[in-house]
């Protein structure tokens, strides 16, 4: 099991996804929480790592238990989803190589991506925040 925390932030009907590096899906800015910290804690400091700016008023949306992108067969992502306001213009910084907004569908049109998103999106969709 990896427990990781997720930026959702929706700006114009798009969900804002980020890659890594060394990866070749997008997935919510965020990561693994440190020993001794909060989720909030996690989420402040991943997202200052990875896009550059801070987070006002986090809030805790909801959690999220699926198959875990290139962690090999069986492994499990336990991904607590917040949101928060963006204080500065989000840009790609330390392990991440780039970011972009996206619907469901151009989500889904990627060569490849993580379950855990899909279930992200299906709801924002349902919800009406994310154009489908």
């Amino acid at each position: 099991m990896i427990v990781v925390v997720g930026l959702v932030h929706v700006e114009a009907g798009r969900l804002l996804v980020v890659r890594s590096r060394n990866k070749k899906a997008f997935y919510l800015p965020g990561g693994k929480i440190e020993p001794g910290e909060s989720g909030e804690d996690a989420l402040r400091r991943e997202v200052r790592e990875e896009l550059g700016v801070e987070l006002d008023d986090p809030a805790e949306l909801r959690r999220y238990v699926a198959p875990a992108y290139g962690e090999g067969e069986g492994a499990i992502v336990d991904m607590t989803c917040f949101t928060a306001t963006l204080r500065g213009t989000p840009a790609p910084t330390s392990e991440i190589a780039e970011l972009t907004y996206v619907t469901r569908g151009e989500y889904r049109e990627h060569a490849e991506t993580a379950p855990a998103i899909h279930e992200v999106l299906d709801d924002l969709v349902a919800s009406g925040q994310v154009r489908p």
